[in-house]
């Protein structure tokens, strides 16, 4: 079935308790234009609010990106902390990222997150931190240099998106 067919037929459906299925079909919805997208967006925030990660994630993007409603950056760094939280490590990573010219500390914590689970932007982001004595850490060419291979590695034996 063609994905904007897909798309009609689940908008129609209505919510279920919220599970892998409801994020599935909320990532179906999301991807398959405006018109859905508010739809999206209430799935999401049905599973992220009955603990689902992944979920509040997708609600974190679309709330920064302004999908499905009005763009909102305070509601995306807080959905997407609770992702990060939930140990989502895309939402780790860019919380590291949003946070880097408020709280570098908190920062610098949601980065070495997402390396310690072999997040490779994050392992990326990192070696250039490191190389350059940014974000606290302190200008170390060796660790940057591992930090860059860790990376590198961890492209080969990418996750899939949650």
């Amino acid at each position: 079935m063609k994905l904007w067919l897909f798309a009609i037929a689940l908008a129609g459906a209505p919510l279920a308790s919220a599970g892998p299925d409801v994020t599935a079909r909320a990532k179906v919805l999301m991807r398959a234009g405006e018109a859905s997208q508010p739809q999206a967006r209430a799935l999401f925030e049905q599973a992220a609010g009955q603990g689902s990660g992944p979920a509040a994630y997708y609600l974190g993007l679309m709330h920064k990106n302004g999908m499905g409603g009005p763009q909102d950056g305070a509601a995306a760094l807080r959905w997407l902390e609770l992702a990060a939280q939930r140990g989502v490590a895309p939402a780790m990573f860019i919380v590291a990222n949003m946070l880097l010219d408020s709280d570098e500390a908190r920062a610098r914590y949601w980065l070495d997150a997402a390396c310690d689970l072999e997040y490779p932007e994050a392992l990326q982001q990192k070696s250039v931190a490191l190389a350059e004595g940014q974000m606290g850490y302190a200008h170390n060419e060796e660790q940057s240099f591992l930090y860059l291979k860790m990376a590198t590695h961890a492209m080969g034996h990418r996750t899939p998106e949650p």
